[in-house]
């Protein structure tokens, strides 16, 4: 997993879930020379997850053998790993000595960014994006995770801003399209997100998220055949996704078929306990 690309939030399925995956490795535990031991702890920090590489980084970092940039990765690459693990208090210690370190780390600003917006303080998650952007200015999941913040907020224009640079900085990432289609959606601009959607689509075609939250924009446009196509797509790659079925239901209750949406309806909620109950439910 590389650490430096995937602490990227998303806007997910319209009541916007952020997500990420951290990859499993597997570690075989063997007796070895120290040097080569320490050599062995570098690549477990930089390349495995959860507390195996914590505990490699943590002996690493604690060996004094290294300075500069060196040692503000294996701070930042322990960090992550607390974040992974939904720990932001811990990660944060670790950017902020990655930082004292090396005071021109642009990603570790932007991870801690993101431990900021977790912890829900998103005045110093804008901060630390803002230093990551004036760090480098090309910095692509940076404007796409502060558009994340400006949408929270409901500034949807600041967001697109945001949104367009980090399109301008990584075309192919379908996130920063698909977010952008979120925020269309919000300012009641159907056409122009369906054409993101429809975007993000093409650039990741089994993203369950862009293709239920194109079913949206459908269903909004009244759509219904069309909304209710998207929300299918979105189940078959997704067969978990309970805002898709809450949202088939939704169409399909428009529809009139009561007996079809009662049945996504109560699907949703045995996935999803903490979606709305629907009227007369």
């Amino acid at each position: 997993m590389s650490r430096h690309a995937s602490l990227r939030s998303r806007l997910a399925w319209l009541l916007f879930d952020a997500a990420m995956l951290a990859g499993a490795v597997l570690v075989l535990a063997l007796t070895v020379p120290a040097a080569h031991a320490a050599a062995a702890d570098d690549a477990i920090c930089r390349n495995a997850s959860g507390e195996v590489a914590i505990a490699a980084c943590t002996r690493e970092i604690d060996s004094g053998a290294y300075r500069g940039h060196a040692l503000a990765e294996l701070l930042y690459n322990r960090g992550f790993e607390y974040a992974a693990k939904k720990d932001p208090d811990r990660a944060i210690v670790d950017y902020n000595l990655a930082i004292i370190v090396e005071p021109n780390f642009a990603q570790a600003f932007f991870v801690r960014g993101n431990a900021w917006a977790d912890k829900g303080d998103m005045a110093r998650a804008v901060a630390d994006y803002n230093e990551a952007i004036r760090l480098d200015p090309h910095y692509a999941d940076a404007y796409t995770n502060r558009g994340n913040v400006w949408f929270a907020r409901q500034d949807y224009d600041r967001a697109i801003a945001d949104y367009n640079e980090a399109i301008q900085f990584a075309p192919n990432d379908p996130d920063p399209v698909s977010n952008r289609g979120n925020v269309w959606l919000m300012k009641d601009k159907t056409d122009r997100a369906i054409a993101d959607y429809d975007a993000a689509i093409r650039l990741a075609p089994n993203d369950p998220c862009a293709i239920n939250n194109r079913g949206i924009a459908w269903h909004a446009k009244g759509d219904n055949d069309r909304a209710i196509a998207d929300y299918n797509e979105a189940i078959r790659i997704s067969p978990n996704f309970a805002r898709a079925y809450y949202n088939r239901a939704i169409a399909l209750s428009d529809m009139g078929d009561t007996d079809r949406a009662l049945a996504d309806f109560n699907a949703a909620r045995r996935l999803d306990p903490t979606l709305p109950v629907p009227p007369g439910a």
